[in-house]
């Protein structure tokens, strides 16, 4: 995981981002999204945003830049995403990918628990059989703690990426 500061993102506008600037000023929380339209994406995006981590928190999907805007909309995130069309900064966190990842059924009753709390699946924008994870890096680089998800809906609890921020 050590190249991971040396590759980019793309924002909602389509600038390039390296990925090291976003932990220059103090320790990062990168939640990797299987893709903008995941249903599981978007409710672990509000448990994140909720819980109010002491450290920047960037969410990053794998779709166009134009995805944003609905992740956004869907959300109510406010705080930074960008994109990684390539999948480069998905390999580097050493995320999982995988036909059988997705359609796990163990994924099916998170589904309805996160439409219970009112999220919605949208169409699949980015790479469908990508998984997600978060990745905690310190402000040198160091990689903190990382969460690859096994399959659609295996989140990091926000209580375990806290500890990790310690």
């Amino acid at each position: 995981m050590s190249d991971l500061g040396s590759l980019d993102v793309i924002d909602e506008d389509g600038r390039t981002i390296r990925l090291a600037s976003l932990w220059a000023d103090g320790p990062a929380v990168l939640v990797f999204l299987r893709h903008f339209g995941c249903i599981h994406c978007r409710d672990h995006a509000v448990q994140i945003d909720r819980a109010k981590l002491p450290a920047k928190v960037v969410l990053i999907g794998n779709g166009s830049p134009s995805f944003i805007a609905g992740l956004r909309e869907q959300t109510g995130w406010t705080g930074p995403v960008y994109t990684d069309p390539s999948l480069a900064a998905y390999k580097a966190a050493q995320l999982k990918r995988g036909v059988l990842r997705t359609l796990d059924p163990r994924g099916y009753g998170k589904a309805l628990r996160a439409m219970a709390g009112g999220q919605r699946q949208g169409r699949t924008q980015g790479d469908q059989w990508q998984q997600g994870g978060v990745v905690v890096v310190a402000q040198d680089g160091r990689i903190l703690w990382q969460h690859a998800s096994e399959r659609a809906g295996d989140n990091a609890a926000p209580d375990l990426i806290r500890a990790a921020l310690r």
